[in-house]
């Protein structure tokens, strides 16, 4: 059988992969909890910050500030949970025991563990099966925290169809490219990498044109914007911008949510506008407008196509890193392993690559606050008035008010409302 069930110490001068990784969990887990902790008495300040006071009422401040503070006490729980769940399969072994377990499922129906893919499936579905301990904290924070602050307006046969239906999406899509990047890396040879680097590159590319079209429907409604005010002017600001726009949807997000949004996707000439039911009752016709001036913006700039080349930048050197380790004896061992299966291969590289993903992060956010404010001022040089719908997205969304420096460059990929209110009204006064 595959693995030993148990993690194994470095006594023997290897390098101390598993120790390495406790140690980044735990200290990454303890300075997140301590920017928690900071923004978390920040949801206790009881006073309307002077640029929005026009705007924001004492009791919707309150409200958001009690809103803030409820989903900030929960996350400690949910934290805590995190991390010890992580702790406990890391140091019982659970991941050479749940890879023995697939091996013996695979045996049951006559194959053994030189199928390898087959191996993978079980190995991979057992994991998925512990993901369903998260659901009663999902339950929670939808049934009792969002339901309390008027937020949910989904049912809980909705929540289970949901999660039945992106199963079955999830096996439709994840298994034959699990299939796909098993055989690559074994028959690529050295340069697997580059192979597989394509093939993850082609997947994305097919999901951002099916899920929109195929997939995203399975969850919600998607109806053609009416004639009228709102569709004449949005199409006269794409027209004024050449944005290639084909399509204006409205989809019922209402139907699980009272949160609002807007966005777009397609490639090249066949851009397609979707705005939530939400927002249209939040938000006039010229705030949503200046709302899509903002997207249109990201557009014009090529953001999303920078975004892109920057990501595909990063899975090409985690998958030529990772070919170096693909064949590290010590890396196996270190957690449990005799033998060194494909897919385990990866899943382990990819806990030792954890500290160098935290720093990648943190770099696209402060990247995403810089196309923020791009995208803003893009937006404001065509004369279209800002600020005002995004404090109403913000109120109505009942969003923090008072982030906290520290918590807010760590985790935030958008600037704080004041610091875009602050930046639009330098750039009006410069007109």
């Amino acid at each position: 059988m595959e693995g030993s069930g148990s993690v194994v110490s470095n006594s023997d001068g290897s390098f101390p992969y598993f120790e390495v990784i406790v140690f980044f969990i735990v200290t990454s887990t303890l300075f997140e909890t301590y920017l928690d902790i900071r923004q978390h008495g920040n949801f206790y300040i009881n006073k309307v910050p002077k640029h929005l006071k026009d705007h924001l009422s004492k009791e919707k401040f309150d409200k958001g500030q009690a809103y803030g503070l409820a989903k900030s006490s929960f996350g400690f729980v949910v934290t805590t949970y995190g991390l010890i769940e992580t702790l406990v399969v890391l140091f019982t072994g659970f991941y050479p025991v749940a890879w023995g377990w697939s091996v013996t499922v695979v045996e049951y129906f006559g194959y053994d563990e030189s199928y390898e893919v087959l191996v993978s499936f079980v190995f991979v579905g057992i994991f998925h099966l512990l993901s369903y301990l998260q659901i009663p904290f999902q339950l929670y924070s939808i049934f009792v925290i969002e339901e309390r602050f008027g937020f949910n307006k989904q049912t809980l046969s909705i929540f289970v169809m949901d999660k039945l239906k992106s199963l079955l999406v999830g096996v439709v899509l994840t298994l034959p490219l699990l299939a796909i990047v098993i055989k690559v890396m074994q028959w690529g040879g050295e340069n697997f990498w580059l192979w597989l680097w394509g093939v993850i590159l082609a997947f994305q590319l097919f999901f951002l044109t099916v899920y929109p079209v195929f997939i995203a429907p399975l969850f919600n409604n998607f109806t053609p914007l009416e004639e009228g005010e709102l569709r004449d002017k949005i199409e006269a600001l794409a027209k004024k911008l050449e944005f290639p726009l084909t399509k204006l949807f409205v989809v019922d997000g209402s139907t699980r949510s009272a949160h609002s949004n807007a966005y777009f996707y397609g490639f090249f000439k066949n851009k397609r506008v979707v705005l939530f039911d939400t927002l249209l009752k939040q938000v006039d016709s010229d705030g949503i407008v200046a709302i899509l001036g903002h997207e249109m913006g990201h557009w014009k700039m090529n953001h999303n196509l920078k975004n892109m080349v920057i990501i595909q930048a990063y899975v090409g050197t985690f998958l030529f890193l990772f070919s170096s380790m693909i064949h590290s004896a010590d890396m196996y061992r270190a957690f449990g392993f005799t033998a060194q299966p494909t897919l385990v291969g990866m899943m382990l590289f990819s806990i030792v690559f954890t500290p160098v993903e935290h720093l990648f992060s943190l770099f696209m956010h402060v990247m995403s606050r810089h196309f923020e404010y791009q995208a803003d001022e893009f937006a404001t040089r065509l004369g279209l008035e800002l600020s005002e719908p995004l404090i109403k997205i913000h109120v109505e969304n009942l969003s923090t008010i008072y982030p906290d420096p520290w918590y807010s460059a760590y985790h935030n990929s958008h600037p704080t409302i004041l610091e875009r209110i602050a930046a639009i009204e330098a750039l009006q006064k410069k007109k």
